[in-house]
């Protein structure tokens, strides 16, 4: 009886996978369109974040006011991502992603217009994370329904590269704007391939009637979902800059955050959505998945905060200069996608995965021997081997997942697949803000941890008076008291110290990438085998 259901349920899934790719006339297009998107909400989110320092130098705004330019687009995202989930069902993917886009670029337009006020820049850049935050949660839908399997290998290696290379290019694009063009356009860039995107959706994604009868559901289930979630998100993002537990703000949104957030789980277990099926992402493979998913978040701090921050204190390099550097991960990263791509149809996806963790994770570990001589070309060699580690893993673990869901019959309706996009879409916004928080404050309490250390040997021994005097006698010159060749070496002394705490505080956090990279591996050990995307395509072949 089991072996007859099983069979029964792929010969559904089957015809349902038909019955969608019949629907689109030009699937080349729909899927290079929410490829698209799915790089510019990456892109603009890093890009943001990068270029707030500049931002603020440019506008004369506080640090205060423009740290929340970032966080309202990144809680955007996060506020929309249950939210489609509803859309998706009622409207259909084409008429989201086309009034989205316009709205996102509406938005992106207006934005230096008034940045000058940092509260109209906030909203509006939250009306801008709302429309882009659509364009995740249905990239992983329209991919699936779009490509037959034996292909949806490569549109997973795209949807890994969007991921990757959009993260690693912002840092030298945002440098290059501001030497060659002006800070407008770090809001601008989106001008420049949404409309792209907005003709291969056009083109590409047929127009669907909207449903006249359908099951009932109610909105305000997502809605709390979504601010909780929302909420949730801009306590992590603002928790290490306002202290955590000491801020009523943090508080505030932490309690309301989690009192939304079950408050929808509760309403969804009372009275469940037809638009939101929840049953196989309890399953523990799709579980375990998920905590990888988040973990993985890790591996991009490496290139993308520990990196830029060792070569900016320790040697000066500006955003151009580290962008040159991280720029070579792309490059590598553009081939390793494609190749990750074409070992999927001869390795298992886990494998894959489990080589790429091991990879970057090694990487992170030999980087953690750091040396203050160490410059942005002592990194190249290492940077490669992680960014193929990286490329692999994520293309095989996004695999993994989809090889588990398409197992648990995601899809036999499009609400099963809109959810499995949406919870993604959440992994992946609540990893990178983890992997961001856990790092920021590892790397404070260490750096007081090495100052504490370190500073108890310059506590007026003579050996720190024999230091002090070699760095007077080299700052002493004609015209200089040595009251005043003392006094420039004790902030010479200082300066060493501070770039000796930023080593080893860094070379630490290589270490703890190292170690998560070993938890995911463990996690991964304990994920079941799934049927290959390849063999069900050979079984609906026949």
């Amino acid at each position: 009886m089991k072996a007859d259901e099983a069979s029964a349920t792929h010969r559904q899934d089957v015809a349902n996978t038909t019955s969608t790719n019949q629907l689109t006339p030009h699937p080349p297009a729909a899927i290079l369109g929410v490829l698209l998107g799915a790089l510019i909400s990456v892109f603009t989110g890093r890009l943001l974040s990068i270029a707030l320092p500049d931002l603020q130098g440019a506008l004369g705004a506080s640090s205060d006011a423009m740290s929340w330019v970032s966080t309202s687009y990144n809680a955007a995202n996060m506020f929309v991502g249950p939210l489609t989930v509803f859309l998706g069902g009622l409207l259909g993917p084409r008429r989201i992603l086309l009034w989205a886009s316009a709205v996102f670029m509406l938005a992106e337009f207006l934005s230096p217009f008034i940045a000058h006020n940092p509260g109209a820049l906030i909203i509006l850049q939250f009306i801008a994370g709302i429309a882009a935050g659509t364009y995740y949660p249905l990239t992983i839908t329209v991919i699936i329904r779009n490509l037959p399997l034996k292909f949806v290998h490569w549109g997973v290696a795209a949807y890994a590269l969007d991921i990757l290379a959009s993260t690693h290019v912002a840092t030298a694009l945002e440098a290059w704007y501001l030497n060659n063009l002006s800070w407008q356009w770090i809001f601008w860039n989106a001008l420049i391939v949404t409309p792209l995107m907005v003709a291969c959706v056009y083109w590409g994604i047929p127009r669907q009637p909207l449903p006249h009868t359908g099951p009932k559901t109610n909105l305000w289930g997502f809605l709390l979902a979504s601010a909780g979630l929302s909420l949730i998100y801009c306590g992590l993002d603002q928790g290490e800059r306002l202290d955590w537990t000491h801020s009523g703000t943090i508080c505030a949104f932490f309690a309301v955050g989690f009192f939304l957030t079950a408050a929808a789980l509760i309403r969804h277990l009372t009275k469940p959505s037809p638009l939101l099926h929840l049953r196989f992402l309890t399953t523990p493979n799709l579980l375990l998945l998920g905590a990888i998913l988040v973990l993985f978040r890790f591996l991009l701090l490496a290139p993308t905060l520990l990196l830029p921050q060792f070569l900016a204190v320790l040697h000066g390099y500006r955003p151009d200069q580290t962008g040159g550097v991280l720029g070579w991960i792309a490059i590598v990263e553009l081939a390793a996608a494609p190749i990750a791509g074409l070992l999927l149809y001869r390795v298992d996806s886990r494998l894959l995965c489990a080589a790429g963790f091991a990879l970057a994770g090694s990487t992170c570990f030999l980087n953690s021997s750091l040396d203050p001589s160490w410059t942005g070309e002592t990194f190249v060699a290492s940077q490669v081997l992680n960014a193929i580690g990286i490329a692999f893993a994520l293309t095989g673990l996004i695999t993994t997942i989809l090889r588990n869901a398409l197992a648990l019959g995601v899809l036999q309706s499009p609400a099963n697949l809109l959810t499995l996009a949406c919870w993604f879409q959440t992994c992946r916004l609540f990893g990178g803000e983890f992997g961001k928080t856990v790092m920021q404050e590892f790397l404070t309490i260490k750096a007081t941890l090495h100052y504490s250390v370190l500073s108890q040997h310059l506590d007026g021994g003579w050996l720190t008076e024999e230091r002090l005097k070699l760095f007077a006698s080299n700052l002493f010159s004609a015209g200089s008291g040595a009251d005043d060749a003392r006094d420039r070496a004790l902030l010479e002394m200082g300066s060493v110290l501070k770039q000796q705490i930023v080593v080893l505080s860094i070379s630490d956090g290589f270490v703890l990438i190292a170690i998560s990279t070993a938890v995911c591996l463990t996690l991964l050990g304990f994920v079941t085998y799934a049927p290959p995307l390849v063999s069900r395509a050979k079984e609906s072949t026949a």
